[in-house]
């Protein structure tokens, strides 16, 4: 990747991470999310641009050597787990994760900086609604999502005094890249692969 790649992404990066913090903020009574929280860390197969990699691969370089080591070795012990893998999806906790933080969360994919919030995603023509998976371990959403008829529940959120109505978002990683980054702004993601695949 080329230099003014890297440096478009950055711009890129400044402009959705405005939106996905509003939207943050906006749903914030219904976010648990908090520092030391790495349930969405430890279960993925983290799909990755080529640009992010490539921007990922700049974080690592600022770790101290013994952080860098750390992931390096978790990196071959991941690999050899997935060559002996006969299942369809090998899914495995990110390498960078340490001590249950991101050790190079300034340098996160997109996956990671929108995972938390409801968002919809346009699969084959529609838009199908998807809520984080830790919903249903009691985080995020959890205390106005109803199991039963797999909604939000109206009455959930009035009883709890809830101001905003849980809203999903356009923050699919598919728009995000395709509409936003490569149609209006140009960039050349690259390749696309789960993160595993890059190391």
């Amino acid at each position: 990747m080329d230099e003014k790649q890297v440096e478009l992404y950055c711009q890129f990066l400044r402009v959705i991470m405005s939106r996905i913090d509003a939207h943050f903020e906006d749903q914030k009574d219904y976010i648990h999310c908090k520092e030391g929280c790495s349930l969405c860390c430890q279960n993925g197969e983290y799909p990755c641009s080529e640009i992010e990699f490539e921007f990922l691969k700049l974080g690592f370089m600022t770790l101290d050597p013994q952080v860098q080591q750390l992931i390096v070795n978790k990196i071959l012990q991941l690999k050899a787990q997935k060559a002996n893998f006969k299942g369809e999806k090998f899914i495995y906790e990110c390498p960078f994760l340490i001590d249950n933080r991101c050790s190079v969360y300034k340098y996160r994919m997109i996956i990671c900086r929108t995972f938390g919030l409801t968002y919809y995603e346009n699969e084959k023509g529609k838009n199908t609604i998807k809520s984080p998976f830790c919903m249903e371990k009691g985080l995020n959403y959890s205390d106005v999502y109803d199991k039963e008829s797999k909604t939000f529940s109206p009455s959930l959120y009035e009883k709890k005094g809830f101001k905003k109505e849980p809203t999903a978002f356009n923050l699919g990683r598919y728009s995000l890249i395709e509409k936003f980054g490569k149609d209006i702004m140009n960039i050349d993601f690259g390749d696309d692969k789960a993160l595993l695949d890059w190391l």
